[in-house]
């Protein structure tokens, strides 16, 4: 299924590429570009993911490392020594008999 939605996704993104070839200026603070549509809006898909990844990478980064952390609490509660069982309660007093 991810497949076809895969390339699902490429069909449209060549169509949408080839039907808007025109040709137009970009202008950022001092540079100029001359670029078509369907590559100009690659890029700013291309950058905002990069965008998106590194605001991402701090959060990603703590939680791998508190789950490591927390791993590694477990393997050190595991491997502690279990304390004996308490005894059983019912067993001390047998079931009364029906008169």
């Amino acid at each position: 299924m991810r497949n076809v939605l895969l390339t699902v996704s490429v069909v449209l993104a060549a169509v949408f590429m080839l039907q808007n070839f025109h040709s137009i200026e970009l202008s950022f603070v001092v540079w100029h570009f001359q670029t078509t549509v369907a590559m100009a809006l690659l890029w700013a898909v291309v950058l905002g993911g990069v965008i998106g990844v590194l605001a991402m990478l701090p959060w990603t980064l703590r939680t791998r490392r508190e789950a490591r952390h927390i791993r590694q609490q477990l393997d050190a509660a595991a491997a502690l020594p279990k304390p004996p069982a308490a005894p059983d309660p019912r067993a001390a007093h047998p079931p009364a008999r029906p008169r």
